[in-house]
């Protein structure tokens, strides 16, 4: 049996199976019926895909979750707070006043020895790194979203979903 009606009332357009009714009160679906509903389907599907892919090369370089994210962007505001201050400025801080003003960069200092000028030149390569890679992986799940998009069937969907250049 078909999963979807391939019938409908002739009184009121109903999607039925043609069991148990009369042949007069219906009539058989017209030729591509649900072919733009199985297009948007396809569409949709695709779509879902491709952020998929895009969420685990993204999980590739970045640790995922709420207080992750809070400290890449702590760190990230200390590193541009560090290169937008001169360094006599914080060469004249305490080290508390440091601490206060870079908690996450200090705490590594602690932790490793190294210098604070260090630490930041350390979370900033991989900012700089990371940054990088997301952009590549953003550009090409933009390309590949436009592309299935812009495509008007079925197949020309799934091409351009399986012609999607994705960063090594």
């Amino acid at each position: 049996m078909n999963d979807r009606p391939t019938h409908r009332l002739k009184a009121d357009g109903s999607l039925i199976f043609p069991e148990g009714y009369a042949a007069a009160d219906i009539e058989l679906l017209p030729a591509g019926y649900y072919d733009a509903i199985n297009l948007a389907a396809a569409e949709a599907s695709l779509i879902a895909r491709v952020d998929r892919k895009r969420e685990q090369m993204r999980s590739a370089v970045m640790t995922q979750g709420v207080g992750q994210s809070y400290a890449y962007a702590q760190k990230a505001a200390e590193v541009r707070d560090y290169r937008n201050t001169l360094a006599s400025v914080i060469a004249a801080l305490t080290t508390p006043q440091r601490s206060a003003r870079f908690p996450f960069a200090m705490a590594e200092v602690t932790a490793t020895g190294d210098s604070l000028a260090t630490v930041i030149g350390r979370i900033e390569a991989g900012m700089t790194a990371s940054c990088a890679r997301i952009a590549a992986v953003e550009a090409a799940a933009v390309l590949a979203k436009r592309r299935i998009r812009a495509a008007t069937s079925t197949a020309a969907k799934q091409a351009a979903f399986d012609t999607a250049t994705w960063p090594a």
